[in-house]
């Protein structure tokens, strides 16, 4: 399957609460960037974080890693791009890509590993009929 039909990307502005002394976007940021393209990739499936968890299955980080290029400012728009690389019945691995609103400035690249677990936070398989909800291209 090619990945990059199986991505969803989403706007931002830039909020001055985002940023450091040096009207820069604080690096930590991006984490709840990569979450919000992460939220956004699900909802392009058709299924939101709150009904994953009403039907017991919750997808927590397992890992993640970010590599920055260049600032990001207070009030620039920022395009973040998430593609589903890889799922499993058991964890799903996302790649992104945060740019500039036009794509043409790489802000930073960012990876990753997030597990389907129970409420109890134990590792759940997802049957192949939710597999092939979440994996088609829509």
């Amino acid at each position: 399957m090619n990945s990059k039909l199986n991505q969803a990307a989403t706007l931002h502005r830039v909020y001055y609460n985002e940023t450091d002394q040096m009207g820069r976007v604080y690096h930590g940021n991006f984490v709840n960037w990569m979450e919000k393209g992460r939220t956004e990739w699900l909802r392009s499936k058709g299924i939101s974080y709150k009904e994953l968890e009403n039907i017991g299955v919750f997808l927590p980080v397992k890992d993640i890693g970010i590599e920055y290029f260049l600032p990001v400012e207070y009030d620039d728009v920022v395009k973040i791009s998430a593609v589903a690389d890889c799922i499993t019945k058991i964890k799903v691995e996302f790649n992104y890509v945060i740019t500039d609103e036009s794509g043409e400035k790489l802000y930073a690249r960012g990876k990753s590993t997030n597990i389907f677990t129970g409420k109890d936070g134990k590792p759940k398989r997802i049957d192949n009929e939710f597999l092939s909800i979440i994996w088609e291209e829509k």
